[in-house]
């Protein structure tokens, strides 16, 4: 089983395609700079463009009713946002509203991209058209496989499995490694209350796995991390 699936993974080929589009001007767009705590758009919103991630990090996300969020994706740089417009609609309303909230966690640069040019072009390349076929599908089996992972493994080993797996993303140092997020972050990342986060971290103090330094959580020792976190370690992990 995989770690935890919600970091979007960019795929080279795409990547380098976007990018030469966007050089050249080949597909209409314009660059965006985003703050930590901005957002690209929100639920509901109808989006016109597609958008590329140039630099930075965005959090795609959800909120229930109760007002609890959950983080459905983070998207690191040389990925791509907002697949709304990428369908062709036959309706008189042809509008495409997000369903998600898309918030910089992170200094951002983002290029918006005209989706319909993107679309055409897809359609005449078909190399980038399956690299991009294969960018969603990986999207998609994310989702599954975390879905998967709330549903037979315990908050312990899946918080275990996520300090791994945000220390390999984000390429953090040897312990100690201060990990760049609040209980609230983490909790919307498992899908679990804030709660449980902090008994989660209460346990994992108590094995010697993390410790509290004013007022950040630092991962102290990867192996035992890795025992607790068990089947859910990543070959990239061992």
């Amino acid at each position: 089983m995989e770690a935890i699936s919600i970091f979007v993974q960019p795929r080279q080929v795409l990547t380098r395609a976007v990018e030469e589009l966007i050089a050249a001007n080949t597909v209409q767009n314009r660059l965006i700079k985003l703050h930590p705590g901005e957002y690209l758009f929100h639920s509901g919103e109808c989006i016109e463009q597609v958008f590329y991630l140039s630099r930075g990090m965005i959090r795609l996300s959800s909120t229930n009713p109760s007002g609890d969020m959950k983080t459905v994706f983070l998207h690191k740089a040389g990925t791509l946002i907002g697949f709304q417009t990428m369908q062709q609609m036959e309706e008189e309303n042809n509008e495409h509203p997000s369903i998600l909230d898309a918030e910089a966690t992170a200094v951002c640069e983002v290029y918006a991209l005209n989706a319909a040019q993107f679309r055409k072009y897809l359609t005449v390349h078909g190399d980038i058209c399956y690299e991009f076929a294969c960018y969603l599908f990986d999207m998609l089996a994310n989702q599954t496989r975390e879905s998967v992972n709330g549903s037979i493994y315990t908050v312990l080993e899946r918080f275990a499995a996520l300090l791994l797996a945000i220390a390999r993303e984000l390429k953090l140092p040897q312990a100690p490694a201060v990990v760049p997020f609040t209980n609230s972050d983490l909790a919307s990342m498992l899908g679990v209350h804030p709660n449980s986060i902090t008994n989660a971290i209460t346990a994992l103090r108590k094995s010697e796995c993390v410790e509290r330094q004013h007022g950040c959580l630092l991962i102290t020792d990867y192996k035992k991390l890795k025992q607790i976190a068990g089947d859910l370690v990543t070959a990239k992990d061992s």
